[in-house]
């Protein structure tokens, strides 16, 4: 009966332990408020690093302040970047004819045996100083079939011109030819083909900024620690940091292992009045650690001098629908898992509409006792938890054992 007493005031101690250990862990709830301002119906704002350390991009809630209700948002981490490449290709002029109510310009695109004809527009010329012209264009590879391709309204009036003709997709035709309608003014037009090629890339948002470091030199190896950003209380932890560089005054040429990838070769030199210098690691691996570490061969040189070190790393956007009447804050960390919204849906015609970029403004409070640094430590209730389930779990064996020798003698 007395061992039965024991283990249930055991089992008692170990519940009050884990509940203690469960509160010690449990993430913080924080809120910071959103500066929203702008004429735009969209707004953005980016992740702080300190955000980014206690809840990531998963943990996040837009909240108004007003109703309390939670506003659908979607993390943008990509700004789009338009290119376009183009070249031109000579056409020779072939005739001119009149048929009908028609006047017609065949010409023969100028290439080599080689060279497949890929053209998208057609640019007009002519030695007229104003000229407004619908014009068909229609294609051949033999020059006696025709086609029809595209057309348009080409025109130079004053300032305003429009000389090119869209042949809507990339042609390939050997031949092409320029159907205007004669009872307007004739035109003479010299052509060239264009081949124009547009495309976008996308690029990740980063910020750049001085990191906090420790380095040290054992051996032939140097070790540098990153720890944090400048400035801030931020640590790298959930920073998917994209580049790290060394500004130094060392001249050097060393090989740096930073875990994520092959072995990169940094260098510092100057010679004959010409100065040679690449400092920058890439992170490919995108590490999201709380420390950064790698590591720099020395060999039998000693540690170079590191004056301060710059991280790259990425910056996400949240946006979401805001009234301009009305507060919204971020609520962040405690513990909070992903939201899904049918926002995402539409996530490329938002950015396309365009967004007011908004800060964050004011300290972030935690919600549940105030102040950030206000932070509540059960750590020394679980220890005394534990000492105590080590003093039942002592005086259970100790009866055993007293128990059992009883009865032997």
């Amino acid at each position: 009966m007395i061992r039965k007493r024991w283990f249930i005031a055991l089992a008692l101690i170990l519940v009050f332990a884990f509940t203690c250990a469960v509160n010690a862990a449990e993430p913080a709830l924080y809120s910071i408020d959103i500066a929203v301002d702008g004429t735009r119906a969209y707004k953005a704002f980016a992740l702080t690093p300190e955000i980014l350390n206690h809840a990531g991009t998963a943990a996040l809630r837009v909240i108004d302040q007003e109703s309390g209700e939670e506003i659908p948002y979607f993390i943008h981490s990509l700004e789009y970047e338009a290119h376009i490449q183009e070249y031109y290709i000579p056409f020779e002029f072939l005739r001119q004819f009149e048929r009908e109510d028609h006047y017609y310009l065949d010409f023969r695109v100028v290439t080599s045996l080689h060279t497949d004809p890929l053209i998208s527009h057609l640019s007009l010329e002519s030695p007229q100083v104003e000229f407004l012209k619908h014009i068909t264009v229609l294609g051949s590879h033999d020059n006696q079939h025709w086609t029809p391709v595209s057309g348009g309204l080409v025109y130079a009036v004053g300032d305003a011109s429009h000389t090119e003709i869209d042949l809507a997709s990339v042609r390939r035709y050997e031949y092409y030819r320029l159907s205007i309608p004669t009872p307007q003014e004739r035109v003479d037009f010299e052509v060239q083909g264009i081949h124009r090629q547009a495309w976008t890339t996308q690029i990740p948002f980063t910020a750049r900024h001085e990191a906090v470091f420790e380095m040290d030199s054992e051996g032939a190896i140097s070790t540098v620690t990153l720890s944090g950003l400048v400035g801030t209380e931020a640590t790298m932890e959930n920073l998917r940091v994209t580049h790290v560089q060394l500004e130094t005054s060392s001249y050097f040429k060393r090989s740096v292992n930073t875990g994520y990838s092959s072995p990169q070769v940094l260098y510092r030199l100057f010679f004959q009045e010409t100065a040679l210098e690449n400092t920058l690691m890439t992170f490919p691996g995108h590490p999201q650690r709380s420390q950064i570490s790698f590591t720099i061969a020395d060999h039998d040189d000693r540690p170079i001098t590191i004056d301060r070190i710059w991280v790259e790393y990425a910056v996400d956007y949240v946006v979401f629908r805001a009234e301009a009447d009305r507060d919204y804050v971020l609520h962040y960390g405690g513990g909070l898992t992903r939201p899904r919204y049918d926002i995402e849906n539409f996530r490329d015609m938002i950015i396309q509409e365009g967004i007011d970029w908004v800060p964050l403004q004011g300290p972030a409070i935690r919600i549940d006792t105030g102040p950030v640094d206000e932070a509540r430590d059960y750590a020394w209730l679980f220890n005394i938890a534990i000492v105590l389930a080590g003093v039942v779990l002592t005086a259970v064996a100790a009866a055993s054992f007293i128990k059992s020798h009883s009865k032997n003698s």
